[in-house]
């Protein structure tokens, strides 16, 4: 597994990153894509639904399992379960979710707070483990007081294969923008690959990412939301050839598409729910999209949804026309 060369991430994101649309993504240029969080708890205690949060095609090959929890025997058995069960490409330890329902149960960036657990998880989980274990970290738990290089270190000389920085805070959420430089501080701390990740919306910025901090990789969160398109248009950057924008009408095509086969994939009153937003992402800026957002959001059916984004294609054609006439 090689996370050296410039690698495009889909990075994991709860109630995000399934299997359809880890698929577009895949589609669309990702080199990786990852799961979303998986509760070591969960599957523990056999839960359905946390074993289907690990199904994928293979298709989406090199995968990642991502898993979260806090007590290093449970996570152990899980990941010697979905080694084996599974049969992911690699397991990410989760070592930086600031969600408070996973930091209330001292997993994520809770784990940020206690290096030695932090070290027994690892131990515990690496001496299960033939295939690479990861591990993404925020770089400390409150702002200005980092411990990424420390848990870097301890990352490293546990055997993890590459590590994720998110550069900020628990305590800041998502706002505000990351520190790129802990990226940089947490490069010249280890050997392994170091993965860059936070306020990549562009190719440019994923460029600027790779100058300012000498990262190995990239990984690309919230910039995916309604723009699969984004990986494809990183990895020309890194290759320094030119990138077309997305027109209007491709947006809706693959809005349409996308939300089609979550349903196929899900059923229609799971598509109803999930993919509401999915839809107001890759409207995002078009014109009338605030309008037409509210509607979407009050949808009662799939029909009433795919109505929506079949206007908005109509507009998006007949504005298009106009521009060639």
């Amino acid at each position: 597994m090689d996370f050296l060369n410039n690698k495009v991430i889909l990075a994991p994101m709860a109630g995000i990153t399934e299997k359809v649309f880890r698929s577009i993504c895949k589609e669309q240029g990702a080199d990786v894509v990852i799961s979303e969080m998986v509760s070591a708890e969960g599957l523990f205690y056999g839960a359905k639904a946390t074993m289907d949060l690990m199904k994928f095609s293979e298709y989406e090959r090199p995968i990642g399992i991502q898993l979260f929890g806090s007590d290093p025997d449970h996570l152990a058995r899980a990941a010697a379960f979905v080694q084996k069960h599974v049969r992911p490409d690699f397991i990410d330890l989760n070592s930086g979710c600031p969600v408070p329902k996973v930091v209330k149960k001292n997993g994520g960036s809770a784990l940020l707070q206690n290096a030695s657990l932090f070290q027994k998880i690892l131990k515990a989980m690496k001496k299960e483990l033939s295939i690479p274990l990861t591990v993404k970290i925020r770089s400390g738990w409150h702002k200005h007081e980092w411990v990424d290089t420390e848990f870097a270190r301890i990352a490293q000389d546990c055997g993890a294969a590459a590590l994720t920085v998110h550069p900020r805070s628990q305590t800041m959420g998502f706002s505000g923008h990351s520190f790129w430089e802990r990226i940089a501080e947490v490069k010249k701390t280890v050997s392994i690959p170091v993965i860059g990740n936070g306020d990549i919306n562009t190719p440019s910025d994923a460029l600027k990412m790779i100058e300012e901090t000498g990262c190995d990789s990239v990984m690309i969160g919230r910039g995916a939301y309604g723009n699969p398109w984004i990986f494809s248009q990183i990895r020309s950057a890194f290759l320094g050839k030119s990138i077309s924008p997305v027109s209007a009408q491709e947006k809706l095509d693959m809005a349409l598409r996308h939300l089609l086969e979550f349903s196929r994939e899900y059923g229609e009153q799971c598509a109803l729910k999930e993919m509401k937003r999915h839809i107001a992402w890759y409207i995002k800026g078009m014109p009338g999209a605030s309008q037409y957002r509210d509607h979407i959001f009050r949808a009662q059916s799939l029909e009433i949804l795919s109505n929506y984004i079949s206007i908005l294609r109509e507009d998006a054609s007949d504005s298009r026309r106009l521009l060639e006439d």
